[in-house]
């Protein structure tokens, strides 16, 4: 049986959640796009044929993201780990172009990211032994975005990891939070190591080889 989805779209507001169900993700990939073509992974080693990736430079917001967070990217999307995830494999997918509002991303920016948040999120549930998965983007203040850059939260599932379901959207807003005050902060990063993110980062890389 196929789950509704939950789009919350107020025509009226200045701010909305986005709430997709993953059976309707194949619905949004365009249909002249092949899976072959565009992703690459990304690798931290130096490679003797070409540019060491360690010289990408990826924006989250005002924010200069470490490329050994990053662990799968596309020339108009990027996957990386999280600060504080909420769970298991609780990742970020972004648009490279700095953009606000979900409404601002272009055509290509659109399929591009939701695409590859199919192909990230098939492959992490997969990898943490989940059964479903949440997306969720919060699209501007109101709707407990922190940080002013469209990003598509992913986050596998089990049974019972909340009591109550909907309680995730809540904790999310609270991790959005979280998150901004440990990037405006650069308070060390008790929680979560770089160390720890990039060995998270390094073991989902070998996901996309």
């Amino acid at each position: 049986m196929i789950k509704a989805a939950q789009v919350l779209l107020p025509s009226l507001a200045f701010a909305h959640s986005i709430t997709i169900d993953s059976c309707l993700l194949p619905l949004l990939r365009p249909q002249d796009y092949s899976s072959s073509k565009g992703f690459r992974p990304i690798s931290t080693t130096i490679n003797t044929t070409k540019m060491s990736t360690s010289t990408e430079s990826y924006q989250f917001g005002p924010y200069k993201i470490d490329p050994k967070e990053v662990f799968y990217s596309t020339h108009l999307s990027y996957a990386m780990v999280n600060l504080r995830p909420l769970l298991p494999g609780h990742v970020l997918v972004c648009p490279r172009r700095e953009v606000k509002r979900f409404v601002d991303l272009t055509a290509d920016e659109t399929s591009d990211l939701w695409f590859m948040a199919k192909k990230v999120g098939s492959q992490l549930e997969k990898f943490h032994s989940a059964t479903s998965l949440t997306f969720a983007i919060q699209d501007g203040p109101q709707a407990g975005q922190t940080v002013p850059h469209v990003h598509i939260h992913i986050i596998p599932r089990t049974g019972g990891d909340f009591e109550k379901n909907d309680e995730i959207y809540d904790a999310i807003d609270e991790k959005e939070k979280e998150l901004k005050q440990k990037l405006d902060l650069d308070k060390e990063r008790s929680d979560r190591s770089m160390e720890e993110m990039a060995q998270e980062a390094d073991d989902y890389r070998l996901l996309f080889l």
